[in-house]
């Protein structure tokens, strides 16, 4: 399979568009990132050494293929290729896609078993949907649909009842289920077809829903092709099928000036009550440069590095957004920045008017805008904003210039024409309070962020410019839409009535996700949080954690040149744990192998390493790695005794013991013996024979903590890697559930705990199964940590 490796200046928005990819993809494609710098202080850049290791983490016989930000990420890039020598080079591709849809095309490509060639293509084709569903002018090539022979023909015709149609994650589905068809397929809409194993020529026909499409297959596989396919589309193509598409209310016509007496009237947009002084705000451009032309090549590097730069920001934005709306908008702006019809204006710019990159930026640009501002549609009109947001922000980039007003003082109530999504999401809520526009409207991108962000806010209040006065003290009334300038005393004092009685309901939902998850038969079910690095604590926490169920600690030993000593390790489980007060906090062992090899550790490559030298497997092949880490848990257990030590891939009652032997020895020579610094020592149940072995096992283990993601792939003997055994990878398979069952009785019978860390602890679906079956605490990502509480309070185990 192509491996797909991913090069950005932020460790986060490498991380970002991985996970992106791999939920798109359900984790069938071999993916890696290489993100950010080793340094706590200056973190933003790229590390050859680490892109070198990213590539040789997911390369194989079939190739790798890189995307990457412009600038330093390119180069860094090709100084990788040059490590890796002219014989592994020469299986891996540059690709100039954009980082976000280019990765997702390419993951969903790979992951159907394409070659790289083709994983390329997809991947440099990545917007073309985008740019037909916005009625770009210029041609639109949909990714030509194979030739089929006459009267070979079989066909399914359905009707499309997902909300927004087939764009990209039903695509996805499609393509990954079809993939490995030895059939050739397509999709038609009012007689255009596309290519139904490409990602990008699907999304290409702008399918939406209600439309009639028509599935066509010839070939050896093709009435097997129409069976999966007419499977899948009863299956809403992996969507909830149910849910109304969002249509956009139609906005009332503003309100007339001074419509209330001592309030300027406007149209509320997010709803609260916020007392405080006027500060007005307005968003410039920085000017074009006066300096000289420096030849195509220069300018063109220049401009696309900063495109590259501030698409990473957008990216890492919508990483961070409070909730899927907000993360769209800035999502959405990364496909504007890397739209593939703008490179080709952009350079052509550039050399037929000799350029400079400033001014080709600004031109391509502003035509752009103005094509929306004459759009017929009120909801395409405001978009014009963004356009803006998005070329300001690379004109800073590029001139170094903010380009910006002064910054806002603290207790201020915003007041400009219009915010751009990064303008207001960059506000600091705890300076500005509320949010007054001139213009805008309920449905921009600004209002969405400013609900988001849980900022009171109003849009289209007339005149505020011209009545107003800088440093004045107003209300805003986020539920009327109104800002008041000299309220009476009875006006005055309802709107402190409805600000306490706003902030108290504020109060009362955020300390909901802080609330134990207790059953409706008052059985209390830990919470807890899957992290990987420091950084990830207060999001968990925030998000209600009762500690954390599995601490990878891979990101400690990942792109070093040298193993962590002792000492560091130490220090990071310590303050990790700290962060955490009481709660426990299970740290996994190093969990790697030739799968996913280390820089600092070379490992040869296996034919098979999901079965081969990986995990405690590795460890136990090397006292000193091994030990040096215990050690480093049980001194850092001494000072925070909420550490336990959690084992991955144990296979055998001899693998533990070992282990536990390990433990004892650096206990005696650190003088900590277990009552000085008590750590329990559990396992990860992820393969058969720990399944049926359990008993044993138990009888050794402190505590058992079920990977489901591994124990799935290993029960049902399906590569999760492999999208043709894809309907195998599935943890509600029987087999599956059994030897979940079967783990749990034997944590019962030993009396020891056994909780759940694997993707299955998150779904909700089947959380009262979990329960029933012997679950006694559930570990997931931050995301799905409320939910998942809300779930177990409505789940009865009788």
């Amino acid at each position: 399979m192509v491996g797909i490796v991913v090069v950005s200046h932020s460790s986060k928005l490498a991380e970002g568009v991985a996970e992106l990819a791999q939920q798109m993809t359900q984790n069938k494609c071999a993916l890696a990132v290489a993100g950010g710098i080793d340094d706590p202080a200056n973190p933003i850049g790229t590390d050859p050494v680490q892109v070198m290791t990213a590539i040789e983490t997911v390369m194989d016989d079939d190739g790798v293929l890189v995307l990457m930000d412009l600038g330093s990420a390119l180069l860094s890039a090709e100084m990788a290729l040059e490590l890796l020598g002219d014989e592994v080079a020469s299986s891996v591709e540059l690709c100039a896609a954009p980082i976000v849809e280019g990765t997702m095309a390419a993951a969903v490509a790979a992951g159907s078993g394409l070659p790289l060639a083709a994983v390329k293509e997809e991947a440099l084709g990545a917007l073309s949907a985008k740019k037909k569903h916005l009625g770009v002018e210029e041609e639109v090539v949909v990714t030509a649909a194979p030739e089929v022979p006459a009267g070979e023909e079989l066909r399914f015709n359905w009707t499309v009842l997902n909300p927004h149609g087939l764009h990209a994650r039903p695509a996805a589905a499609i393509v990954g289920a079809l993939a490995g068809f030895d059939a050739v397929l397509q999709i038609e809409k009012a007689e255009e077809r596309a290519n139904a194993k490409s990602l990008n020529a699907i999304a290409g026909l702008s399918v939406r829903r209600d439309d009639e499409i028509t599935f066509i297959a010839s070939g050896v596989q093709a009435e097997q092709a129409i069976a999966a396919f007419k499977v899948l589309a009863e299956d809403g193509f992996g969507e909830d099928v149910t849910a109304e598409p969002v249509v956009a209310e139609a906005e009332p016509a503003p309100a007339p000036l001074q419509s209330v007496e001592g309030a300027i009237a406007g149209l509320p947009a997010s709803q609260g009550i916020a007392f405080g002084r006027v500060a007005f705000f307005q968003s410039v451009m920085p000017a074009v440069p006066d300096r000289a032309f420096a030849g195509v090549g220069e300018e063109s590097n220049r401009l696309f590095a900063a495109i590259g730069s501030i698409a990473s920001e957008m990216q890492r934005s919508a990483k961070s957004a409070k909730d899927a709306e907000q993360s769209g908008i800035f999502a959405a702006h990364v496909a504007m920045l890397t739209d593939p019809e703008l490179e080709p204006k952009l350079r052509g710019y550039i050399a037929d008017e000799n350029a400079i990159a400033e001014q080709a930026w600004i031109s391509v640009m502003f035509e752009l805008k103005a094509q929306y501002e004459a759009a017929d549609s009120d909801y395409m009109r405001q978009r014009a904003v963004d356009i803006w947001d998005i070329t300001r922000q690379v004109m800073v980039q590029l001139t170094g210039s903010e380009g910006e007003g002064a910054s806002v003082p603290a207790n201020s109530i915003l007041i400009a024409e219009d915010l751009t999504p990064t303008d207001t999401a960059k506000q600091d809520k705890e300076h500005v309070l509320g949010i007054c526009l001139t213009g805008g409207g309920k449905t921009s991108h600004s209002a969405i962020i400013a609900r988001a962000m849980g900022i009171p806010a109003i849009v289209r209040a007339a005149g505020a410019f011209d009545l107003l006065e800088d440093g004045q003290q107003v209300v805003l009334d986020g539920f009327e839409g109104l800002l008041w300038t000299d309220p009476s005393e009875e006006v005055e004092a309802d709107l402190v009535a409805q600000h306490e009685a706003w902030k108290a309901e504020q109060a009362e939902a955020a300390s909901k996700a802080m609330e134990p998850a207790i059953t409706l038969d008052g059985v209390h079910f830990p919470v807890q949080a899957n992290i990987g690095s420091f950084e990830d604590a207060e999001k968990v926490i925030a998000a209600g954690a009762e500690g954390v169920g599995l601490m990878r600690t891979e990101f400690l030993f990942q792109s070093r040149a040298e193993l962590p000593d002792e000492q560091s390790q130490y220090e990071e489980y310590k303050r990790i744990a700290a962060a955490f007060g009481d709660h426990p906090i299970t740290i996994r062992t190093l969990d790697v192998g030739g799968d996913k090899p280390l820089e600092s550790y070379p490992m040869e490559a296996e034919e098979n390493p999901f079965l081969g030298h990986r995990g405690v497997r590795m460890c136990l092949a090397d006292k000193k790695l091994f030990s040096t880490q215990i050690r480093a848990l049980i001194r850092a257990a001494a000072e925070q005794p909420n550490i336990q030590m959690m084992i991955p891939m144990i296979s055998t009652v001899s693998e533990l013991k070992y282990c536990k032997k390990l433990v004892e020895e650096a206990r005696e020579e650190l003088g900590l013996s277990h009552s000085n610094a008590p750590m329990n020592v559990g396992i990860m149940i992820e393969v058969p024979s720990a399944v049926l072995d359990a008993d044993n096992l138990a009888a050794e283990a402190d505590f058992f903590s079920i990977g489901t993601n591994d124990l799935t792939q290993y029960v049902m003997a399906a590569d999760r890697g492999n999208p043709k055994v894809s309907e195998l990878v599935d943890y509600t398979q029987p087999a599956v559930l059994r030897a979940i069952r079967m783990t749990c009785e034997a944590g019962k019978r030993a009396g020891i705990p056994v909780s759940m860390c694997g993707e299955m602890a998150g779904d909700t679906q089947v959380t009262e199964l979990l329960l029933k079956a012997g679950i006694s605490k559930l570990s997931a990502s931050a995301s799905l940590l409320p939910a998942l509480k809300e779930q177990i309070r409505q789940t009865s185990l009788n």
